[in-house]
């Protein structure tokens, strides 16, 4: 890896994670050899941060369904990426059922992953050069995003001073997820069956996307909202606005819960995830019928060009809306010119 790859991307976008709060380990501590995380390189997910998480989560689940609950998470039966994206993602958002005994009979009692109301109860793990074995050779990302053990993120980031760094962070993005050719399976696919985004940054220009993303799906992330630009820093590049704006934890988990969706798309099922006016609108429309004292106060104006996803952010309202405890009983009316 060129030196002004490491000291201008991948150094400072460790150093902001961590001030975000999360752990940073070098992916050789992380290693079969140093760690009692994982057995081989084979594996993707931290086993050992996994079971000790969801067991904080859930201090009255039995060792039995524990080792059931990991195990199905580590599971590999899916036909394919997409699936088992998809697959993984409703786990993480709907919870897992266990039949247990807590002093009433034995019935279904709900298990947590993810503590997506409280991320300060969860686990966040930043690792840079994290080695994965793949069919036919290894990748290693130049960062790893781990929430409880779970890879949900993956940060690919390119020198500025070679040609096309953006293209080229995306392509090896692509590569690793073999999404680029799949028939040559050159990257390790289980790595992003927990993936919920993927970015490709070179400092001055940092995009994000999904596993099903192609080049012109990569955008930007250009507000930091709830924070301003100016408190991030005074004069803040388009990487240090995405990880102040997408990684830090509560925009983090809010996103992975309510602003992705899976969308059939013409015979296929396409990941998408909100852009940064997308999540600033809703949050300020959440904010307006929470804070307004009357009607007119309540109410407002979303203003889209066509296009820009006005389908998704009401999508995304919907389910913040319902997640919401003081808002769930509210009646939702839609008014479409289709």
């Amino acid at each position: 890896m060129a030196n002004d790859e490491f000291d201008l991307v991948e150094e400072p976008a460790l150093v902001q994670l961590q001030s975000l709060g999360w752990e940073n380990l070098d992916g050789r501590e992380l290693s079969p050899e140093e760690s009692d995380e994982r057995n081989s390189f084979k594996d993707v997910v931290l086993e050992r941060r996994l079971t000790t998480s969801i067991k904080r989560l859930n201090p009255w689940i039995s060792d039995e369904n524990l080792r059931k609950v990991v195990r199905d998470l580590l599971a590999t039966q899916y036909t394919n990426l997409v699936e088992a994206n998809q697959s993984i993602w409703e786990t993480l958002n709907q919870c897992v059922s266990v039949q247990q005994d807590l002093g009433k009979g034995n019935k279904g009692q709900t298990v947590r992953i993810i503590d997506f109301e409280n991320p300060e109860n969860n686990d966040f793990l930043c690792s840079n050069q994290f080695k994965v074995q793949g069919p036919e050779q290894n990748i290693i990302p130049d960062i790893v995003l781990f929430v409880n053990g779970l890879p949900l993120g993956v940060i690919e980031c390119k020198s500025p001073y070679i040609n096309n760094p953006m293209e080229a962070g995306i392509t090896q993005l692509l590569r690793y997820a073999n999404r680029r050719e799949p028939s040559h399976n050159t990257g390790a696919e289980k790595l992003f069956y927990y993936n919920q985004m993927m970015v490709s940054t070179h400092r001055d220009k940092a995009r994000v996307g999904t596993i099903t993303s192609l080049y012109e799906h990569y955008l930007e992330w250009k507000d930091p909202y709830p924070l301003s630009s100016e408190q991030v820093s005074d004069n803040p590049t388009s990487q240090e606005l995405m990880i102040a704006g997408l990684f830090n934890k509560t925009n983090f988990l809010d996103v992975v819960q309510n602003f992705i969706v899976f969308e059939p798309v013409d015979g296929r099922v396409l990941k998408k995830m909100t852009r940064y006016q997308q999540f600033r609108a809703v949050h300020k429309s959440i904010h307006r019928i929470k804070t307004g004292a009357d009607r007119k106060e309540k109410s407002g104006v979303i203003w889209h060009t066509q296009g820009s996803g006005k389908s998704l952010t009401m999508v995304f309202l919907t389910l913040k809306i319902r997640r919401d405890p003081e808002l769930r009983d509210y009646k939702l009316v839609f008014l479409t010119d289709r």
